[in-house]
């Protein structure tokens, strides 16, 4: 199925707009943009300040390696987001978050393996997502675990993940070429 809205190659923005495309390019040391940013990059400006945010909460986040990919994977299942996930769920497991935690995301079940804090981090994103709102013990053992910087990262990082499910979902932004779900 196609995306709903065209997928916008570089030469098709301005100038600003260029230069939107290449920080993206260069901020996730891609050879090209990915499909779902360049549906995106029909509002270019929004998708500027959207990809920054991420950029960050990727690549400078006060959360350690293993539990942000491992939130990140509890936000992509959570939306269904197989970009999301094929992606992380991979990345996950090469800085050391084990297959059966992966799984136990993925399928629901054995979720009572998960490390305290990845069921910490789990309790917090599923609770802010479902619930719109996350009750004080759950808040508390996750600043607890990350400190106010990294819970303030898991929260921005909550927020950043949806809004980039969300997009795949309403644009049905496609799996890049050569790509096949994990979910």
């Amino acid at each position: 199925m196609a995306a709903r809205v065209p997928y916008v190659a570089r030469n098709e923005l301005d100038a600003a707009g260029q230069t939107i495309y290449d920080r993206i390019r260069s901020d996730r040391n891609a050879p090209e943009v990915g499909l779902q940013f360049r549906a995106l990059l029909n509002s270019p400006e929004a998708t500027s300040h959207l990809t920054s945010m991420g950029a960050q909460l990727r690549f400078k986040s006060a959360i350690p390696e293993p539990l942000k990919e491992f939130v990140i994977c509890v936000l992509s299942r959570e939306w269904n987001s197989h970009i999301e996930w094929t992606a992380h769920a991979a990345l996950a497991a090469k800085v050391g978050v084990s297959a059966a935690s992966l799984d136990a995301v993925r399928t629901g079940q054995g979720l009572d393996k998960l490390s305290a804090d990845e069921q910490t981090l789990r309790n917090f994103a599923l609770e802010l997502l479902r619930n719109k709102e996350v009750n004080d013990a759950t808040f508390a053992a996750a600043s607890k675990l990350l400190g106010t910087r990294g819970v303030v990262d898991l929260t921005l990082s909550c927020g950043y993940y949806t809004a980039i499910c969300m997009a795949q979902l309403a644009l049905k932004s496609e799996m890049e070429p050569g790509k096949v779900s994990t979910l």
